[in-house]
């Protein structure tokens, strides 16, 4: 045998039956397994990808070094590929940072790839297969919560949105939240990896169908709570003018956007429209300083109504201007009635972490980012002749449990935003499952306008109204549900819930482990 023959052979082997072929197949995986969220969340492809995963994770050596390896590879390319939107955000300057793509995508990728890989070193902690799936399920979560906080926080893309495509299947949150329909979710597909592995061993586990049925009866018996709402008399006006981001912050079509925005607002009689709402930063003019512009945005305001816009709000603190993320609710006479800064601020988009500890590189990023201040947390919107509202400031909207506030439930939360950035990807259609996952969490309406879309109201039961599309430019008069808000028990619980499913899920686990021992 001639040495090009062995050399072809070890490639075979290398390819086919060793490390690096599960590890491909496993990032591969992973790749496929992120079309289970938006746009694409009924895509049976996703689905069978993460199965098929499972699969492999649940069969491979209980060693926590290749078990955290094999999650870590398809964590990689779930995550990269399910946030590459990001990527789009630096696109918008192609020149200035286009050669930043490949780094931020591998970074995303990279660290996210943890949230994968920590908690599938939990499967050797059992001692059979099922307390190792009910120790990895639980430990996915617990990570899925962490990754809402650490470093302050990204809950995007939550396992449980998967389930967003059809309401009455996320009816569940109302208790158990995200987190809760997470747990189910990632228990059903395990019941299914494992149901795969009985059928290679060419044996049916009638066990694994508890971990399908069990939360299939818990998400079905949610899903017959859910309701339609009837309409009630107020109506809202969306206005969307898709307004391109390279034009968004341009001196020059400052003033034309503006009047994009008041045109578009007043192009349709406001005669029976209670409540106009313009996406973040739709004013590039501080209306509290600017009597001038206040007074034209009026032209977009009914006669006995309210613009809620977002714009930038000149503080002042300590004698010194400082900028603020902000919404405004304006009246027919220009008064200001009331605002809502934003609290939890974009890093690396509207403040710049460790600044003055950044290497030299990173100057033209540095550059071109702003230190915008932190506004007051949970702050409702209080407006004689309006129903009590919350705001949230685009991604604000992504963190459950930190959006409402918990002593003095508003009937409406607000939602401003600008999704420009993302340009036609991924992001805009994930971005508006989270409100519709807030909204029935918290049992209250949304009322969501993006700059570039998707616009729509979210109805406390998870539908959808009035959907203006992404890039679309016009307008959306929608009536709003005659019931704003009900109580559910995660608004009043919160994560408590969720806690508990995952408690049962490590004392189920611990038992069942010690049983398989006393055997």
């Amino acid at each position: 045998m001639s040495w090009g023959e062995l050399k072809q052979i070890s490639v075979k082997r290398m390819l086919w039956s060793g490390k690096f072929a599960q590890l491909s197949l496993a990032f591969f995986a992973g790749g496929m397994a992120a079309f289970i969220f938006p746009p694409f969340v009924s895509n049976v492809i996703g689905f069978a990808a993460l199965i098929f995963f499972l699969t492999m994770l649940f069969t491979t050596e209980c060693r926590q070094k290749k078990l955290f390896g094999l999650a870590y590879a398809f964590g990689f390319s779930f995550y990269a590929v399910s946030f590459a939107w990001i990527c789009n955000a630096l696109l918008i300057d192609e020149q200035k940072f286009m050669a930043y793509v490949p780094i931020v995508f591998v970074a995303i990728g990279g660290f996210f790839a943890l949230f994968w890989a920590l908690p599938a070193m939990a499967l050797a902690w059992g001692r059979n297969i099922y307390a190792k799936v009910l120790f990895f399920c639980a430990s996915f979560v617990v990570f899925e919560w962490i990754r809402s906080f650490i470093f302050t926080g990204f809950p995007w893309n939550l396992l449980g949105t998967a389930l967003s495509f059809d309401p009455r299947l996320i009816q569940g949150a109302t208790v158990f939240g995200t987190y809760g329909l997470s747990l189910l979710l990632l228990l059903m597909l395990s019941g299914a990896a494992m149901l795969v592995i009985g059928i290679f061993k060419r044996c049916f586990d009638v066990k694994a169908l508890v971990f399908i049925l069990l939360p299939l009866l818990i998400l079905g018996g949610f899903a017959l709570s859910y309701q339609p709402l009837k309409k009630g008399d107020f109506i809202v006006r969306l206005v969307q003018p898709s307004i391109p981001q390279t034009f968004k912050w341009n001196r020059q079509m400052a003033e034309d956007n503006l009047h994009q925005y008041i045109n578009l607002s007043k192009s349709q009689p406001l005669d029976n429209v209670r409540l106009v709402v313009w996406g973040e930063t739709a004013s590039p003019f501080y209306l509290d300083r600017d009597e001038q512009h206040l007074q034209e945005v009026t032209a977009a305001i009914p006669e006995n109504g309210f613009l809620i816009t977002g714009l930038l709000r000149a503080g002042l603190e300590n004698g010194v201007f400082v900028p603020f993320n902000s919404m405004f609710v304006i009246d027919k006479k220009g008064h200001i009635r009331d605002y809502y800064d934003k609290s939890h601020l974009v890093p690396f988009g509207e403040y710049l972490p460790l600044r003055e500890y950044l290497p030299g590189f990173m100057e033209p990023v540095a550059n071109v980012v702003g230190d915008l201040e932190q506004g007051e947390k949970f702050k409702n919107l209080q407006v004689a002749g309006l129903p009590l509202m919350g705001g949230a400031i685009c991604y604000e909207i992504i963190f459950p449990k930190s959006v409402v506030n918990p002593y003095q439930k508003p009937e409406i939360l607000i939602v401003v935003a600008n999704d420009g950035w993302y340009g036609l990807s991924a992001g805009p259609y994930q971005h508006l499952a989270a409100a519709q996952m807030r909204a029935v969490e918290e049992g209250v309406t949304v009322i969501r306008s993006a700059n570039t879309g998707i616009s729509a109201v979210i109805a406390p039961n998870g539908d959808i109204y009035g959907r203006i599309g992404l890039n679309d430019v016009g307008i959306s008069d929608v009536i709003l549900p005659e019931q704003l808000t009900y109580p559910t028990l995660y608004n009043q619980y919160g994560n408590w819930l969720p806690c508990v499913l995952i408690a049962l899920c490590f004392i189920l686990g611990a038992w069942v482990s010690a049983c398989s021992l006393k055997r």
